[in-house]
């Protein structure tokens, strides 16, 4: 009888309330991540817009520009109202339009953007602005009223959580309304060691290299993706998604082959020295565009 109650009250409030068995619809608007097998899993099938989302790696710089890149060049290429198909928005709450910002700020960047890469991968460093914070204070601060500006379409931040100067959960919940109220994208990077705290996130993933074998066959080429947090069931699978545009990856190919085919030449020991590259920032690559931050 209790069970029959229960079932009969779900049916009338309907999507009023959220069964945690069910991956739940987005409170707001969406972003298509461009990313189709990752849509399938996240609420309302994209990144979540007015919304704090984390993602955790060992080492900043090395994989979130692969997964954000699509969702930026969506945000940045848009000229006017209503071209961009990839925002999906909830029947409830549906507002209008879509964000007419076209600026992406960076807060606390761990290496400078490489403008040929992310050129050769759709996003112009025109679009990005970039503010060089030392402390945590002052990266919290500007990204405060980054968000606060109407010409800013989306926020990433990264933080280091070091011992002295550990960003706490107040500090993230004070972004992510001012995300909310603003309706940006905010994206905040942080390390993996604070995997076992609590956050404010609404969407928080595990971002790393996936490991060779028949979906990744070479270094770079695919990400792998822990979905640890989502308003749903959780997700035990870990997803592996494409790296690189697709355009971008038939050059690498061609360019391999041409490296094959071509004959070896012998290199002077002085003309072989390759620029380090700070915090590990910029994967080793043999072509010019399959970077998105420069060396050091």
């Amino acid at each position: 009888m209790a069970l029959h109650s229960v079932s009969t009250l779900l049916e009338t409030v309907g999507d009023a309330v959220w069964r945690a068995d069910a991956l739940a619809c987005a409170p707001g608007s969406v972003l298509a991540s461009g990313h189709a097998e990752l849509d399938a899993h996240l609420p309302g099938g994209g990144w979540p817009v007015g919304a704090l989302c984390e993602i955790l790696q060992t080492q900043p710089g090395q994989h979130e520009w692969r997964l954000l890149l699509p969702v930026l060049r969506q945000l940045t290429q848009v000229r006017t109202q209503g071209q961009n198909q990839s925002v999906r928005r909830q029947p409830a709450r549906a507002q209008p339009g879509r964000p007419r910002a076209r600026q992406v700020v960076l807060v606390g960047a761990p290496c400078m953007p490489f403008a040929p890469g992310l050129a050769g991968q759709g996003l112009s460093v025109s679009t990005l602005l970039l503010v060089q914070a030392d402390s945590l204070a002052e990266r919290l601060w500007a990204a405060e009223q980054a968000l606060r500006c109407a010409d800013v379409a989306a926020l990433l931040l990264w933080v280091a959580d070091a011992s002295s100067s550990r960003v706490r959960a107040d500090h993230l919940r004070r972004l992510h309304l001012s995300a909310q109220a603003q309706a940006k994208l905010l994206f905040v990077m942080r390390p993996l060691s604070v995997q076992g705290e609590s956050s404010p996130a609404v969407l928080r993933l595990l971002l790393g290299q996936a490991p060779v074998g028949a979906d990744a066959p070479a270094r770079g080429d695919a990400l792998a993706v822990q979905i640890l947090k989502r308003r749903g069931p959780p997700l035990v699978q870990t997803l592996v998604l494409p790296a690189r545009h697709a355009a971008l990856a038939t050059l690498l190919v061609v360019s391999a082959a041409q490296r094959q085919s071509a004959p070896v030449i012998a290199a002077e020991p002085h003309l072989s020295v390759a620029a380090p590259c700070r915090a590990g920032c910029a994967s080793e690559s043999h072509h010019g565009l399959d970077r998105t931050a420069a060396a050091a």
